[in-house]
């Protein structure tokens, strides 16, 4: 029996080998089918691990290394069955299991891999169940970047910040002009996010500049957000823009975009449009107020250069304590070299470095001579200061624009510039010669003013009516105008002309134009041949006379301004052999006479002889001997006239009418005949621009359709009509069907409107009410002054229609000026819209007991300034509380001002519109 057990043991183990051998073979059918559904189910379930996995990437979440291995096992298993179960295909096919030794034993290890390939696939199935499959990536969500200590950002700062927490606000665009600061305030931006608690997710910074593209600024977002470089192989702009939106898509970003030039698309780069469910930001910084609008953005901030406290306390700490301390007079200097920076930081750090190792009085002294008079050889402002700011310039839209922004360094520092005054001055240039209509040709000048204004290179003047240049700016445009500095007397632009001395004109020779302003400049006495000039501007000077070898030196003189001369009396006979002459202005001299020799100016474009008080004779055939002349304007401001003009007014108005070229006439009539020969006078209908009417008869009647055929009338102006009546007349097919009430919109058609009329004074006339107003659907200025007898301005009238007309009235209107009315009791019976308006002012109305707003008026959300006597204000009536309490903090009290005698011209204390004089110098 003891021999008999360990027999037996073994004979039990070869039977168990032997039974597993034969089971892997005799199963091996039914394993392979098993491991092929395993291997199944593992993919299915590793399927669905890659997609959490990918869903978390895009959330800025890291994959962990637990999933990752497992993955890599998954894909390094599925190779191995792939494997063996073709093997294990093709053993069952051979159906020949069992039939020699050789293929039992290969059907035994075939058996034995499935089998042991089963049991690791089952356990990486076991595996694949994970709660968490990846992890916040740990990186800051922003850099900080270095940024110097800044000054006068604070309140711009605190804007922008009021509009990141804003819900509404998704898009903010910082315009301003170039060193202002804007750049350093988006880096303000950025930092205020390092280190503060908030929910978004990632913070981009990326610097568009001019010259980048799309596909460089998604590489910048692609590095930001550490897109492997494995997803980011494609140089196809699609195909990125795919990428990039997909990983920002589900986070809370800001984007920082610096120094855009130009509209892009957001979408075109991958970037999703912030909006309320999102919470994103996009901020970007531009010099253009148009690029704003362009990337359609929600609210858009200026930056403003620097106030003067500021701005010095900038320029102090760049020079230093040191140089500021080493003469008791150079902190005094100093602020007046700041002053010359005018607040522009970019010149207070470069003027500032540069001064910090200037410790001498004189060097102080040479460098506010040379800041005020030659900028342009100041150290470092050529390549820190106007490379820069030339990028603004070199980007305007085409050569007319740039000639016409170069121009406007001709007006002295600080001035504001009438913009009438420069279109008519870019006329006579010939800079808009490309349109053939003179309304054509105005129009494109505001264009140019306007796409000026949006990439700050001009700004708001005093006025609406005005434009300035910064002095920075100027300087850099007359640095551009004489060719980058290579020709520094090209354009000569002087405050006084220094009385002595033989080379007192030298420069003079080589000028091209020349810009003598202000009242040291007195005399031109030794003026020297000047072959080149084609522009002389010579204004607001105490010259009583010009030396006529002046206009015998200039024979390419096309462009001649003596406007704004009080002291000038006469002009020599010389100006007759000026035969290149296109613009002359003579408006706001002292002239008696109009020198008969202008009749040899053939080329004549332009003729301006606005409040020329003094000019009695205008000779005969003067006027229709100028072939060219297109412009003409003699407005004349009542309020400074002693008495009506004395030449024959019917006579110049025929000689106009018969100049083929004329297309722009501005002028003040004084009597009926002129009037009745004006309205008469199809060729004048299409003439008229301005029109005064003065003093001229004691009843002034006139029909709206006769008003309305004055096509291009863009300011009218009516003294002293008693009474004044303008009927309103409806033109239809079958003639002129008379209607003394307002008409509905159905009945106001093209022929009827004023479709053109801006600006309305009406002074010292007799009349009940303006119905006709109706008509004038695009006034944006309406002045009534001293009209003793008015009692509404719009009327009632009857029906639904016409109240509904009411109601629309004045759609265009930005400012109302009413004086002087003690029967007035209405500007209308029922509230109006008036979405435009901005300023409203009311002088000695006392009767005027409500305003025409409700709760429904869109001026509540315009209107700035209601200006006007207390003891009015305060008796004014109200619908309800809430409207008084709108337009209350709006008031501003004029008590104190002083009235005019009723004997006297009105002396308004808002000044009577002024655009009618485009040719009078700034003030």
């Amino acid at each position: 029996m003891d021999c008999v057990s360990p027999i037996l043991d073994v004979v039990i183990r070869l039977w168990d080998c032997s039974g597993k051998r034969i089971s892997y073979v005799h199963h091996l059918e039914e394993n392979v089918a098993s491991l092929s559904n395993a291997m199944n189910e593992l993919k299915n379930i590793s399927q669905d691990v890659k997609r959490r996995v990918d869903f978390a990437v895009e959330q800025d979440f890291q994959c962990t290394n637990q999933v990752k291995g497992w993955l890599e096992s998954v894909e390094a298993m599925e190779e191995g069955v792939n494997q063996i179960l073709q093997k294990g295909n093709e053993e069952i096919q051979n159906k020949c299991l069992g039939s020699c030794p050789k293929n039992y034993w290969s059907s035994y290890a075939l058996g034995k891999g499935v089998a042991k390939k089963l049991d690791a696939v089952r356990k990486l199935v076991g595996k694949g169940q994970f709660e968490t499959v990846a992890h916040k990536l740990q990186h800051n969500f922003v850099g900080e970047m270095p940024v110097e200590k800044t000054l006068g950002l604070d309140l711009t700062l605190l804007e922008v910040w009021r509009c990141i927490r804003s819900e509404n606000v998704g898009i903010i665009g910082l315009y301003g002009m170039g060193g202002v600061g804007k750049t350093t305030l988006l880096k303000r931006i950025n930092n205020e996010f390092f280190g503060t608690r908030n929910d978004f997710d990632v913070v981009i910074w990326v610097v568009a500049s001019k010259e980048a593209s799309i596909s460089k600024i998604q590489d910048a977002i692609q590095d930001r957000l550490q897109i492997p470089d494995d997803e980011w192989k494609s140089n196809r702009v699609e195909e990125r823009s795919i990428t990039i939106y997909r990983t920002l898509r589900g986070k809370k970003f800001v984007l920082l975009l610096d120094d855009v030039w130009k509209q892009f698309d957001l979408l075109k780069v991958g970037v999703p449009i912030p909006d309320i469910h999102n919470g994103s930001k996009v901020i970007f910084t531009t010099r253009s107020k148009e690029v704003c609008g362009q990337m359609e953005a929600d609210k858009c901030i200026r930056v403003e250069c620097l106030e003067q406290e500021k701005a010095l306390d900038l320029f102090l700490e760049k020079v230093g304590e040191e140089a500021l301390s080493s003469h008791p007079t150079i902190p005094h200097l100093a602020k007046a070299v700041a002053e010359e920076c005018k607040g522009l930081p970019l010149a207070l750090i470069t003027v500032g470095r540069s001064m910090a190792s200037r410790k001498k009085l004189e060097d102080w002294e040479r460098a506010i001579e040379l800041l005020r008079s030659y900028p342009s050889n100041f150290s470092g402002i050529v390549d820190c200061v106007y490379h820069l700011l030339e990028f603004s310039y070199d980007s305007l839209p085409n050569a007319t624009t740039q000639s016409c922004f170069l121009y406007c360094s001709l007006f002295p520092k600080g001035s504001s510039i009438r913009k009438t005054r420069l279109i008519d001055l870019w006329i006579g240039e010939g800079f808009l010669d490309e349109f053939d209509d003179i309304h054509d040709a105005r129009k494109q000048g505001e264009e140019v003013i306007w796409s000026l204004k949006l990439v700050c290179l001009l700004e708001s003047g005093e006025s609406e009516e005005f434009v300035k240049m910064h002095d920075v700016i100027r300087d850099m445009a007359l640095w551009l105008a004489c060719e980058r500095g290579q020709k520094k007397n090209k354009y000569l632009v002087k405050e006084s002309v220094r009385p002595a001395g033989a080379n007192k004109f030298v420069k003079w020779k080589e000028a091209e134009r020349i810009s003598l302003w202000g009242q040291d400049i007195r005399n031109l006495d030794g003026v020297m041949l000047c072959p080149k000039v084609v522009t002389l501007l010579v204004t607001g000077t105490f010259m009583g006379t010009f030396p006529s070898e002046l206009f015998e030196s200039m024979h390419a003189l096309a462009v001649l301004d003596f406007s704004g001369n009080e002291s000038l009396t006469s002009l020599p006979k010389g100006i007759g052999n000026l035969r290149n002459l296109q613009y002359l202005n003579l408006s706001g001299t002292a002239l008696r006479a109009l020198p008969v020799e202008i009749k040899n100016l053939k080329k004549l474009k332009c003729l301006l002889l606005n409040d020329t008080y003094s000019l009695i004779d205008i000779p005969r055939e003067v006027m229709s001997s100028l072939p060219s002349l297109q412009v003409f304007s003699r407005l004349q401001s009542p309020s400074h006239m002693n008495s009506c003009p004395q030449y024959d007014e019917r006579a110049l108005l025929e000689e106009l009418e018969f100049l083929g070229l004329i297309e722009d006439i501005c002028i003040t009539i004084f009597n009926s005949l002129s009037v009745q020969k004006l309205l008469n006078s199809s060729k004048l209908h299409w003439c008229i621009r301005n029109l005064t009417i003065v003093w001229c008869f004691t009843s002034f009647n006139i029909s709206t359709s006769s008003l309305s055929r004055l096509e291009y009338m863009e300011t009218l102006e009516i003294w002293n009509a008693n009474p004044l009546r303008i009927d309103v007349e409806q033109k239809t097919m079958q003639g002129s069907l008379p209607n003394r009430h307002i008409p509905s919109t159905s009945r106001i058609t093209g022929l009827e409107q004023m479709r053109n009329l801006r600006v309305l004074v009406v002074v010292q006339c007799e009349m009940l009410e303006m119905n006709w107003l109706i008509y004038a659907q695009r006034l944006q200025t309406l002045q009534v002054i001293d009209c003793l007898s008015i009692r509404e301005v719009l009327s009632d009238g009857s029906g639904e229609e016409i109240r509904h007309e009411n109601r629309n009235a004045f759609s265009c209107l930005t400012t109302i000026h009413l004086q002087g009315l003690p029967r007035l009791k209405n500007i209308s019976l029922q509230a109006l819209a008036l979405p435009l308006l901005k300023e409203i002012e009311v002088l000695n109305c006392p009767s005027l007991e409500k305003l025409p707003f409700d709760s429904n008026t869109s001026a509540k959300e315009s209107l700035t300034e209601i200006r006007g006597q207390r003891d009015w204000w305060d008796k004014l009536l109200w619908d309800d509380e809430i409207v008084r309490n709108v337009f209350s903090s709006r008031f501003v009290s004029l008590d104190g001002i002083s009235m005019w005698d009723q004997d006297s011209p009105p002396t308004l204390s808002l000044p009577l519109i002024v655009s009618r004089l485009p040719s009078l110098p700034p003030t």
